[in-house]
C-alpha cells in the first residue's frame, strides 16, 4: 500500500520534532502559531499520523531553531 511505504520515516521526523520543540521548551500550541497551522496539526504529526509538506517542514525547521536539512539527517541517523 502506497500510504504505507514511507510510515516509519514519518513516525520518526515527527518523534524527532516533539523531542527538538521540547528541548526548546515551547508548547504545541507555540509551533502551531508560529508555523500557521492548527494545533491539532502538530499533534498529528508528532504522533505519527500526519505526512507534511516541505514547505510545512521548512516552517517547523525554522521555528526550533534548526536547519531543515539536518533535521532530515537527524531523523534518519538517530536512534529516537
Amino acid at each position: 500500500m502506497e500510504n504505507d511505504k514511507y510510515k516509519l520515516e514519518i513516525i520518526r521526523l515527527g518523534l524527532l520534532i516533539k523531542e527538538l520543540r521540547r528541548k526548546e521548551k515551547i508548547t504545541q500550541d507555540q509551533l502551531s502559531r508560529s508555523c500557521k497551522v492548527d494545533v491539532r496539526t502538530i499533534q498529528r504529526i508528532e504522533k505519527g499520523k500526519q505526512n507534511i509538506t516541505i514547505s510545512l517542514l521548512f516552517s517547523i525547521a525554522d521555528s526550533l531553531k534548526i536547519e531543515s536539512s539536518i533535521l532530515v539527517h537527524r531523523m534518519f541517523s538517530e536512534n529516537i
